[in-house]
C-alpha cells in the first residue's frame, strides 16, 4: 500500500476529534446565555461530546504510539523488561516507570503519557458550562402601565358618572347642588354645584396606606403590567398635588421665618415646643379650611335661601398651610427624658417648625414591581403653582353671608364653582389633601405622652419616644406622596388613566396590547453560562499534543518504509517466529527480563532471513539516519522501502 493508504486511520481519528471538539463549542455556546431547562440532559449531552472528542484524539495518539514502538525496537536492541513497557504503557500505568524505556523512547513514552491523560479533557471541558442564577432584562412594553390625569375630575359629571366595565367612575370628591336635582344651568350664575368633602372610596385609600405605611398596591397589577415570573419597572410622569415644606425654626427661642411668597406667619412658637412648652408635637393643619357647609341648606346642600347666594358661596378661599412644630433629639434609639425633673430634659430636645404648602406638582416617578412587591422612587418634582394662590388672613371675618367666615387675599385668585372644570380639578386636588390634613392635626403632650392626634397611628411617630421621626419635614412630604400613588391602587377612580395614553381612564379593564407602555423588564433564572476559554484552553492542548503524536507516527511509518504496523495478534506472532528466541527458557518464573532483544531480520529454520524480533547478536537492524523528512528518507531507502512493504503485507 502507499503510504497515505497506510496512514490514512491517525489523520482521520486527529480530524474526527478535532470536528467533535469543534461541535462541543458550539453546543454550548448555544445554550450561553439561555434559561437552563433540561439541565442534566444538557450537560450529558455535552459530555458525550467531549468525551467522542477525547475518544477520537487517543485513538489517533495510540495508533501514532504503537508506530513509534515499533520504530523504537526496530532501531535500537532493549531489554525484554524494556520492550515489555513500551508495548504495555499505553495499557498498564506501572510501565511508565521503566527508566530504560523512558531513556530510549523518549517521544513514545510522552505519548503514553498523553493517553493516560486524555480522561481530563472530558473532566474539564465538561465543567465549562454551569448554571447560575443570571438578571435577563429586556427594554420593552408593558400592557397594564397606569398613571394618575385629574383633568377626568374636571370633565365628571357625577349626576351620570362614566362606567367601565360595568363600574362607575369614582370621584375623590363628593358634591352639593343649588339646583332641585337638575344639571345646573351654566347660564345661571346661582345654578351651580360646590364641593362638600372627600368621598368615602377615597378615604378609604388614604387609611389604608397610613396604616400600612406606603403607598398601597393593585391586587395582580405586578402579574398583570410584567407578566407572571417576570420584574418590571417604568417611568410615568404626571401632574397631581404636593405638599412643599419649609423650616422656619430651629432651637429654643430662635426667630420664626416667613414662610413662602406669601410670607406667612406660624401661629404659634418654640417656646410651645419642649424643652420650654409641653408639647413633643403640634400640628395646626386646618387653618384657612374650607367650611363643610357653606350655606344653612336643605338636602344635597341646596340653600334654603332663595337666589341670588352670596358671591363667595362655595369658593375655595384658601388651601391650608400644614403648621408643624416638634422636638429633635440626637439619637431616637435612646429612652429621652420623659418629664422635667429627669436630668437632661433642657438639653435632649431641640425645638423646630416647618411649614407645608400645598402645590400643583409635575412628577417623575420610577415604579418597581419585584417579585410581586411595589417600590416606587420620585425621580423629580417641579412645583408649579400653589393649589390656591392666596394669604390666608385669620384676623379677618368674611361675613358675606355664607358660614365660611374665611378671608384671603387677593379675592381675585379666589377659585368658584361656576368655573367648572377648574373648580373641580382644585376640588380634588383639596380632597386629597384633606384627609391627609385631617390626618395629622393635633398634639402630643408631656409628660405622659397625652396623644389627641391621629398621627400616632401612622410611621410618623416613633413607638420608643412617641416623637416625631428622624428627618420630619421629609417624611411628611413623602407620607402625602404615598396617600396620593396609592389611588392607582384602585383604577375605578377617574384619575386613575392609561400611561400610554392619559385621555383615556382605565377602569377595571385589563391592559392589552393597545395600552403598552415602554417598560424594563427583568427576571432572575437559572442559565446556562459557557466559558469558552477554559474549553478552548484544553481542547487547543489537547490537540496540538495529537497532532504532534500523529505527526511523529507519520515519521515512524516513513522511517519504517512506509509500513502501518499494530499490536494484532498475528502481528504479534509473525513478529516472534524467529528460531533464535527458542534459545531461551521461557515460563512466569524464570522470565528473562534483562535479555536484550530486538527487532529486524532474524535467521529462520530455512537459513533465509524474515522480520521479527530475536536475541542481540542475532539480529540485523537498520539504522535510521538522521534525516526526518519523509521525502528525504524515501529517496534514501529507495528499493529498501519497497521490500519492506512487501513484508509487512506478508506479516498482516
Amino acid at each position: 500500500m502507499g503510504f497515505w493508504s497506510q496512514a490514512w486511520s491517525m489523520c482521520f481519528f486527529l480530524l474526527a476529534g478535532i470536528l467533535f471538539a469543534v461541535g462541543h463549542h458550539v453546543f454550548y455556546a448555544g445554550l450561553d446565555g439561555k434559561e437552563a431547562d433540561n439541565q442534566s440532559r444538557m450537560l450529558r449531552y455535552g459530555t458525550a461530546l467531549a468525551f467522542l472528542a477525547k475518544a477520537n484524539l487517543v485513538t489517533a495518539v495510540i495508533l501514532a504510539f504503537r508506530q513509534r514502538v515499533w520504530m523504537m525496537v526496530r532501531r535500537k536492541i532493549l531489554t525484554l523488561a524494556a520492550v515489555d513497557s513500551l508495548f504495555a504503557a499505553a495499557e498498564d500505568l506501572s510501565a511508565l516507570f521503566n527508566w530504560e524505556a523512558l531513556r530510549s523512547a523518549k517521544l513514545a513514552m510522552c505519548l503514553a503519557v498523553y493517553i493516560w491523560c486524555t480522561p481530563l479533557i472530558v473532566i474539564l471541558t465538561s465543567e465549562t458550562l454551569s448554571v447560575t442564577p443570571r438578571t435577563q432584562t429586556l427594554e420593552t412594553h408593558c400592557p397594564g402601565v397606569r398613571t394618575l390625569n385629574f383633568t377626568h375630575e374636571e370633565l365628571n359629571e357625577w349626576r351620570t358618572p362614566i362606567s367601565i366595565e360595568g363600574l362607575y367612575g369614582l370621584s375623590v370628591s363628593l358634591w352639593n347642588t343649588t339646583t332641585d336635582g337638575g344639571e345646573p344651568d351654566p347660564l345661571d350664575p346661582n345654578s351651580f354645584d360646590y364641593w362638600t368633602e372627600s368621598s368615602s372610596q377615597y378615604k378609604q385609600i388614604a387609611w389604608r396606606a397610613a396604616y400600612l405605611q406606603q403607598a398601597t398596591m393593585r391586587k395582580g397589577a405586578p402579574e398583570e403590567t410584567c407578566g407572571t415570573g417576570w420584574n418590571c419597572s417604568f417611568t410615568i410622569e404626571f401632574v397631581a398635588p404636593a405638599y412643599k415644606c419649609e423650616e422656619v425654626a430651629s432651637g429654643t427661642g430662635s426667630e420664626i421665618k416667613k414662610l413662602g411668597p406669601s410670607k406667612v406667619t406660624a401661629p404659634f412658637d418654640t417656646d410651645m415646643i419642649l424643652p420650654v412648652g409641653n408639647y413633643s408635637y403640634l400640628a395646626a393643619a386646618t387653618q384657612g379650611n374650607y367650611a363643610a357647609q357653606q350655606i344653612d341648606s336643605k338636602e344635597r346642600g341646596n340653600p334654603k335661601m332663595p337666589p341670588p347666594y352670596p358671591k363667595n358661596m362655595g369658593a375655595f378661599r384658601a388651601e391650608p398651610i400644614i403648621w408643624i412644630g416638634y422636638a429633635d433629639v440626637d439619637d431616637q434609639s435612646q429612652r429621652q427624658p420623659p418629664n422635667r425633673s429627669v436630668k437632661g430634659w433642657d438639653t435632649a430636645y431641640t425645638p423646630k417648625i416647618f411649614g407645608c404648602e400645598h402645590y400643583e406638582t409635575k412628577y417623575s416617578v420610577q415604579f418597581n414591581y419585584t417579585s410581586g412587591i411595589q417600590t416606587y422612587k420620585v425621580k423629580k418634582r417641579e412645583y408649579l403653582k400653589r393649589v390656591v394662590d392666596t394669604k390666608y388672613i385669620p384676623t379677618q371675618l368674611a361675613n358675606d353671608g355664607t358660614m365660611d367666615n374665611i378671608t384671603a387675599v387677593p379675592e381675585s385668585n379666589y377659585v368658584f364653582p361656576q368655573d367648572v372644570q377648574n373648580y373641580r380639578r382644585i376640588g380634588a386636588y383639596h380632597s386629597l389633601g384633606s384627609v391627609m390634613r385631617n390626618i395629622i392635626n393635633g398634639t402630643i403632650a408631656m409628660p405622659n405622652y397625652v396623644a389627641e392626634t391621629d398621627a400616632i397611628e401612622t410611621r410618623l411617630i416613633e413607638k420608643r419616644n412617641y416623637l416625631p421621626v428622624e428627618n420630619f419635614r421629609k417624611e411628611i412630604e413623602e407620607f402625602y406622596e404615598e396617600i396620593v400613588f396609592s389611588l392607582l391602587s384602585n383604577p375605578q377612580f377617574l384619575a386613575v388613566s392609561w400611561a400610554n395614553d392619559p385621555s383615556k381612564p382605565t377602569g377595571v379593564a385589563v391592559g392589552d396590547s393597545s395600552t403598552k407602555y415602554q417598560c424594563t423588564r427583568s427576571r432572575t433564572t437559572n442559565s446556562y453560562v459557557y466559558r469558552r476559554l477554559e474549553l478552548w484552553v484544553v481542547y487547543v492542548i489537547a490537540m496540538l499534543m495529537a497532532t504532534a503524536g500523529v505527526i511523529s507516527g507519520l515519521i515512524a511509518i516513513q522511517e519504517e518504509g512506509g509500513v502501518f504496523r499494530d499490536n494484532k495478534f498475528s502481528s504479534i506472532i509473525a513478529a516472534t517466529r524467529g528460531q533464535s528466541l527458542n534459545k531461551v527458557q521461557w515460563s512466569e518464573e524464570t522470565k528473562p527480563k534483562n535479555i536484550k532483544v530486538g527487532f529486524g531480520m532474524v535467521p529462520s529454520y530455512s537459513g533465509e532471513k524474515t522480520p521479527g524480533f530475536g536475541l542481540e547478536g542475532d539480529v540485523s537492524q537498520d539504522r535510521a539516519t538522521m534525516a526526518r523528512s519523509p521525502a528525504i528518507q524515501m529517496m534514501e531507502w529507495g528499493e529498501k522501502a519497497t521490500r519492506r512493504v512487501k513484508t509487512a503485507t506478508g506479516l498482516r
